[in-house]
């Protein structure tokens, strides 16, 4: 299991690079506290900065998420966007 954060608003939030599999490749996934903070009420970036996070995050999920397996983990994106 691979992790890495990223900081926004001067605090780091996890990512998880996540392989999909043949076909996909690797890539990261961030919890929906942190989307939260990337887009405002009108689900516009709330900074070009917000913009630059969310394009290095394919998906994100609910945080108790990141306690799975990388196969957990991948088995329910993927069940998610059918």
């Amino acid at each position: 299991m691979y992790r890495d954060r990223v900081e926004v608003r001067n605090r780091l939030y996890n990512l998880r690079l996540v392989n999909f599999g043949e076909g996909w490749g690797n890539y990261f996934v961030a919890s929906v506290q942190l989307l939260y903070l990337l887009l405002d009420e009108d689900e516009g970036y709330t900074s070009e900065e917000a913009c630059r996070v969310d394009e290095l995050i394919f998906y994100f999920v609910p945080a108790h998420y990141f306690k799975l397996s990388d196969d957990e983990l991948r088995g329910k994106i993927l069940d998610e966007i059918g």
